[in-house]
């Protein structure tokens, strides 16, 4: 009697981190999703960063935001590689929606059409604020399950929640810097 041997086939890894050899007890599409939602958040902060650092009315201020434009731009790729390390990308329609919102947050009532107020300068420096505690919750989320998901770089993100720190005491210091130029005559 010929029997033909039975191949036995392993089943295709359901994910692209199976596929990278980590079948971990993390939730990817949780965790892809929470990523793609922070580059969204990523790509509107690096737009707003770039457009107050050339626009903000006080020199010395506009120079400080411009090399915060700098980090975070790079903060940016370095998501983008985290990103590709745990088998997601970001999204296009999330990053589109993002750069459309960036532009209609320019649209703001200030009280006047043609000119840009003073006020702005202290509004858009309060943003950016925002921005960077919003990146700085990412990255201290990531670190929480780090220990859990050997494809998250425990060090680096350390490193990154550090960086968010020390840019918000710079941010705290212009924008009370901004404070006093625009309010006290």
């Amino acid at each position: 009697m010929n029997r033909t041997p039975r191949i036995h086939l392993s089943p295709e890894p359901a994910s692209a981190a199976e596929r990278n050899g980590y079948a971990g007890g993390m939730d990817d599409e949780v965790l892809h999703g929470y990523l793609q939602h922070h580059w969204a958040g990523s790509t509107a902060g690096v737009a707003l960063f770039r457009r107050v650092a050339g626009t903000h009315g006080i020199a010395e201020v506009a120079v400080a935001v411009g090399e915060l434009a700098e980090e975070v731009t790079e903060e940016r790729e370095t998501q983008r590689r985290i990103m590709h390390d745990v088998g997601t990308r970001p999204s296009a329609l999330g990053t589109v929606a993002a750069r459309v919102g960036a532009e209609l947050g320019r649209l703001k009532p200030n009280g006047r059409i043609l000119t840009r107020s003073p006020l702005t300068d202290l509004v858009e420096i309060e943003a950016l604020r925002i921005a960077v505690f919003g990146k700085r919750s990412g990255w201290q989320v990531l670190r929480a399950v780090a220990d859990d998901d050997p494809r998250l770089d425990a060090a680096l993100l350390d490193d990154l929640v550090g960086r968010s720190d020390r840019q918000l005491e710079t941010l705290g210091r212009l924008h009370l810097t901004t404070a006093r130029r625009r309010i006290v005559s």
